[in-house]
């Protein structure tokens, strides 16, 4: 846009003061993968501001750009458009892709008289060009054939054979050297010049500041552990950045924000058409909104309580074992802090942490800037994940630091020995204020620890019977029994874990007492000490209770005969339960007999359809027929009697029922 102000003010004597140079005075990079960029520059009365920003970021910037002004007001905000080049070509003859050669270009230009200088002077208006291959010998050369129509009729002449080729229009030349200047400009910009008008009044300093997307700068830590029996370890955090903004920075205080805010992108910087349809002139209708509902302020979730640290106790050698001479080493050396850590401040959705000097650092460039030097609590702990028989030696490392730790790597350095060494790495997650986590870092090769599991049969709690449903709570059991053994010479302090899947379940040990130490989401942990050498066998008993219903009518039997054994029933219980045990096999006897019966009318029925059958096959005088008619007498005889007995059954059934129904209704456990 430069360019074009300067032309204005050439051409009007009267445009506005030349663009004031903005400098970048403060950014501020978000875990969220966003940056803010703080431009400032000093304002005299009104004033044009100039910046130049990335091509990519001008979404962002459309989006969330901001003026901070004391004394004045923004009058304007332009930059050039991204289709830039088809606005230049709009009163062009021609469109961008006309470009492409010089065919295209002339064939763009039919009807438009031009003035040919060369071999063969001419003047005409486009007709045609067209590429030609004309060969010399075995030489082919391509050739650009125009065709002209003028006052003396069709001309032609060879393009490379002329000294030029011009439009005698000038003004129709101007139009197509603005288009290629636009040309030249986009193809040679990845920036877009912003222009910022102030309307104000006096001396004042002005600060113009945006959101846009930026790499995520990532936190990671060195610890140093302590001595095991101090519980304490020192650790150093550290931020990593990179400046991909596009400029330089020079002295910019520089402010990281680890948080989740809610960041996206829209296409603001694209021109967008909306096919619309054509309706009809309408009058306006009522207008009738949905009624408001009341609306609740979200609770927020209570803090998870902090587990109490397990400090692992001093290892300690045997006084009869034999020593050898350790290696000459120079004592550890303390960690250098760093010259000023990062100011941090807390608010309800992050932690900000304020650089306390300004930062240069040229574009491109990656930084390592120091945000936290604290010596904390930390523990040592030998972690045992389900399945695995060597635990994790790690640290319970809780925050007292007064802010929160944004999640980040760790390297762990080890200064028990005397001498400084690599430890291993660690993961951390985010750590808030007063939490605590446990950070494993390498494998405990010298700890043994082997769990073996079984399944207990399921165990009825309770029960109750109210109208005529059985309740019952029962209980499936999963024992674990663990063995863990310690290094001869040192002790270990492990934590257990047993994976938890239902909310509902409980850990107890053998004692039916003591439960686990602590649970996360995923597992129950259970404490082990262990001295120098000490082999410890624990049985925890995981738990998962069942609520469940039975209809003691007609529910299952088998069942409801082994609550009627149960120990825990008194018994009258026992003695109303066994009754309707008793009249449920009652009924069932009754029905079996009713299916029996059934049965046996069906079978004569079966056999009468079959004598007449055979009736209806033999003549009046054949002996036979006197045989099948005696026959079909009995079994009318037999269906007869069978219906009055399966009569007589079925009201035997029904009367079961209706005093199975009332033991039932009557029983209360």
């Amino acid at each position: 846009m430069r360019w074009f102000l300067a032309a204005s003010v050439c051409a009007t004597l009267s445009g506005p003061a030349m663009a004031a140079d903005l400098t970048l005075k403060r950014v501020i990079l978000s875990s969220g993968g966003i940056g803010y960029f703080e431009y400032g520059a000093s304002a005299d009365g009104d004033e044009t501001l100039g910046l130049d920003v990335p091509l990519g970021q001008t979404d962002d910037i459309l989006k969330s750009l901001t003026v901070f002004d004391p004394a004045g007001g923004v009058a304007g905000v332009e930059l050039p458009g991204r289709d830039n080049i088809a606005q230049a070509f709009g009163d062009a003859p021609f469109g961008p892709e006309a470009l492409t050669s010089p065919v295209a270009y002339l064939n763009a230009l039919r009807g438009t008289e031009v003035v040919v200088q060369g071999p063969r002077a001419m003047t005409g208006r486009i007709l045609r060009a067209e590429a030609v291959t004309e060969t010399t010998g075995a030489i082919g050369v391509q050739r650009t054939r125009v065709t002209l129509l003028g006052a003396e009729g069709m001309r032609q002449f060879v393009l490379e054979d002329s000294d030029h080729v011009q439009i005698a229009d000038p003004a129709l030349r101007a139009r197509i050297e603005r288009a290629l200047e636009a040309v030249r400009r986009e193809s040679n910009s990845a920036t877009r010049h912003l222009t910022i008008r102030l309307k104000g009044k006096g001396k004042r300093a002005v600060a113009v500041g945006y959101v846009a997307g930026a790499p995520l700068w990532k936190a990671t830590y060195r610890l140093v552990l302590g001595a095991p029996e101090t519980g304490k370890a020192r650790l150093q955090g550290w931020a990593t950045l990179e400046n991909q903004s596009g400029a330089d920075w020079k002295g910019v205080a520089l402010t990281l924000q680890y948080g989740n805010p809610v960041t996206f992108r829209q296409s603001l910087y694209r021109s967008y058409f909306v096919q619309r349809p054509e309706v009809p002139v309408e009058i306006l209708g009522k207008v009738l909104p949905d009624v408001d509902t009341r609306a609740r302020a979200a609770a927020a979730p209570p803090p998870p309580p902090a587990p109490s640290p397990v400090p692992m106790r001093t290892m300690e050698r045997a006084a009869a074992a034999p020593a050898l001479a350790p290696a000459p080493y120079a004592a550890p050396i303390a960690m250098a802090p760093p010259a000023e850590t990062a100011r941090a401040d807390e608010t309800a959705e992050e932690t900000i942490f304020a650089l306390s000097q300004p930062v240069d650092l040229p574009a491109g460039h990656t930084a390592n800037v120091p945000i936290l030097d604290r010596e904390l609590p930390a523990p040592r702990i030998g972690l045992v994940p389900d399945g695995k028989t060597h635990p994790l030696s790690s640290i319970r490392l809780r925050n007292d630091s007064g802010q929160s730790l944004p999640a980040g790597v760790l390297t762990l350095y080890d200064t028990a020995t005397g001498a400084t060494s690599f430890a291993g790495d660690a993961r951390l997650g985010g750590l808030p204020m007063g939490e605590t986590r446990i950070l494993s870092f390498a494998q405990d090769l010298r700890t043994n620890v082997e769990v073996e599991d079984s399944t207990a049969p399921e165990t009825i709690v309770s029960f109750g019977i109210a109208d005529g449903v059985l309740r019952y709570s029962a209980r499936t059991r999963q024992v674990f029994k663990i063995v863990a053994t310690a290094p001869a010479q040192e002790k270990r302090d492990l934590l257990v874990e047993i994976p938890r899947g239902d909310p509902g379940q409980t850990l107890t040990l053998d004692d039916g007492k003591t439960g686990p130490a602590e649970q996360t989401a995923t597992a129950f942990r259970l404490s082990i000490a262990l001295a120098a050498g000490e082999t410890k066998t624990v049985t925890a008993w995981l738990d998962q209770p069942l609520d469940r219903a039975i209809a003691l009518v007609d529910g299952d039997e088998a069942l409801l005969r082994v609550i009627a054994n149960e120990g825990k029933l008194a018994a009258p219980g026992r003695a109303a339960l066994s009754r309707v045990l008793e009249l449920r096999r009652e009924k069932t006897r009754k029905q079996t007999e009713l299916a029996r019966q059934t049965k046996l009318l069906q079978d004569v029925l079966d056999d009468e359809d079959r004598i007449r059958k055979n009736l209806a096959a033999v003549t009046a005088a054949d002996p036979l027929r006197a045989r099948l008619t005696k026959a079909l007498d009995a079994d009318e005889t037999k269906i007869e009697q069978l219906r009055k007995t399966i009569e007589d059954v079925r009201e035997d059934v029904d009367k079961a029922h209706r005093a199975l129904a009332a033991a039932v209704s009557a029983l209360r456990l």
